[in-house]
């Protein structure tokens, strides 16, 4: 198979950095991704890990794109049912799979999978419902849960939801985050280079079958300057790239070897505000920052048609939404008059607001209120940083800023993703950066989750009440829903987007 030159040149490169003798025989691409993988442990990741997680483990069902005839499609699991009473979910597995490390998959690595995923009490275990699992034979999985629930859904999650090696979790996180793995997917873990890159090869025993034009190899390279991003996909030295700033989209798109995909979109993205550190701590100071956000103008100059102005934390696109209702007006002199009535002395109106340090559109955004605010007399202090260091402070309050950046996309395909993932009450904060708590909010996500599986209506009216609350307690700058955008190098084919993943599929494409 012909590789074009220049990228040739970049194998040869990655050969002399990484020793593969064989990589010039290797049909190659580079993803360039902002931040490095935190954490390898698949019962725990819960960010960017994604892109890693998606083409190297595999859950039990994947989530269709929204324009498929089927909702689901069979993964690890052939085919399933579930029970009249919704209570019982029966699932056949594929026979002969193996996973990385030559461990047997079978039923009771899928059992100890699932439960060793809920009992770390970690990343997204919260999908699941109360359960007992069984294993009939070596091909039968049977999930009994107390109420009705959606489990093919939750088996298709994005984190939480995907089956590894027994033998693998014996060993604990510890080893998995040696830059270890060991799943059934298409592609496994050869190379970590901390803070550098990830290497992924075919796994050449998976079950799905391999053809020639695939991808032999996939480099998940660490590149946290949008700028240098656009720099090498223009060059043909990335395949994809994962964060530019909107005001070079237009110019990719325009470039001959470059694609720009615009797609539906799940994701969105918000300021958390800090509702239990001081001054933020004062709701009508928190009130009084969501009127001094220009919700307009970010949408129109930082995205540059990129995103529309949302309603709450589900997006417009997702069922549960709040529909007709508008953002809180652009009004500086209500800001300043609310500011006054909090009873916060002028003194302490100074604020810290943490964002990715690679993200333009997080501190162009950022740099316009930081003015806003100044005209009155609120002082921002911005506070960029790689995500693992932000994300560590900010789930401390004494190291948490007021304001923290957030851009969110679904655990798996529900509204409650958002209501719970980062705003119910939590004993230790994950994504909760708000560290927000209210029983009455708390009681109309869970009414929510419970109505769901069998009247979504009334599961819809109870998340809309719930995200009220949040409305009302200004827990959040809620300013863009972002569109989809997938940029690629126009030799790669078989790109399929699907608003359920955060992940760019692999095992789909060719070049």
């Amino acid at each position: 198979m012909l590789l074009r030159k220049h990228k040739l040149t970049a194998v040869a490169l990655l050969t002399l950095a990484t020793g593969f003798t064989h990589a010039s025989a290797l049909n190659t691409a580079t993803f360039a991704t902002y931040t490095d993988i935190k954490d390898w442990d698949p019962a725990i990741a819960f960010s960017t890990e994604v892109i890693m997680l998606s083409n190297v483990y595999e859950p039990l069902v994947w989530y269709n794109p929204p324009s498929s005839k089927e909702t689901f499609s069979p993964a690890l699991a052939k085919s399933w049912n579930v029970s009249e009473d919704g209570l019982t979910w029966t699932f056949q597995l594929r026979e002969g799979v193996q996973f990385h490390d030559g461990t047997p998959f079978n039923s009771q690595a899928a059992k100890s999978s699932i439960e060793r995923t809920v009992s770390m009490k970690k990343g997204a275990y919260y999908i699941w419902p109360k359960m007992e699992i069984s294993t009939p034979d070596a091909n039968t999985l049977v999930i009994k849960t107390e109420k009705p629930s959606p489990i093919d859904l939750i088996a298709s999650s994005q984190y939480g939801a995907y089956i590894y090696s027994p033998a693998a979790a014996d060993k604990g996180t510890e080893w998995f985050n040696q830059g270890n793995a060991a799943g059934t997917g298409p592609y496994q873990v050869t190379q970590w280079e901390k803070g550098q890159q990830v290497i992924l090869e075919q796994n050449e025993q998976y079950w799905g079958g391999w053809q020639d034009e695939q991808l032999d190899r996939v480099v998940l390279k660490y590149v946290s300057n949008p700028a240098t991003q656009v720099q090498m996909i223009k060059a043909g030295d990335a395949d994809f790239i994962s964060l530019p700033s909107a005001d070079l989209v237009e110019s990719l798109a325009k470039h001959p070897d470059v694609k720009v995909i615009d797609t539906p979109s799940w994701k969105n993205s918000q300021f958390l505000i800090n509702t239990q550190k001081y001054p933020t701590d004062n709701l009508e100071f928190r009130k009084a920052l969501l009127h001094a956000w220009d919700y307009q103008s970010v949408v129109d100059y930082i995205y540059a048609g990129g995103a529309t102005i949302p309603s709450g934390i589900v997006p417009g696109t997702m069922w549960g939404a709040i529909e007709g209702q508008e953002s809180p007006p652009f009004d500086l002199k209500q800001a300043k008059a609310l500011l006054e009535q909090s009873g916060i002395p002028k003194k302490d109106w100074v604020l810290d607001a943490a964002y990715i340090n690679s993200s333009e559109a997080y501190k162009n955004a950022l740099l316009m209120y930081q003015e806003n605010l100044r005209q009155i007399g609120v002082t921002l202090n911005l506070k960029p940083g790689p995500w693992g260091k932000i994300w560590n402070d900010a789930k401390n309050l004494k190291t948490a800023p007021n304001l923290q950046s957030m851009t969110w996309w679904p655990t798996y395909a529900t509204p409650s993703d958002w209501l719970i993932g980062l705003f119910k009450t939590e004993e230790s904060p994950s994504f909760n950066l708000s560290h927000y708590s209210n029983a009455n909010y708390d009681s109309l996500v869970d009414k929510g989750v419970a109505a769901e599986p069998t009247n979504k209506a009334q599961a819809s009216s109870y998340y809309q009440q719930a995200q009220q609350v949040l409305i009302d307690d200004a827990v959040a700058i809620f300013y863009a829903d972002l569109k989809g955008r997938i940029i690629h190098h126009k030799e790669i084919e078989g790109v399929t987007p699907n608003p359920a993943y955060a992940a760019t599929f692999f095992y789909q494409l060719s070049k």
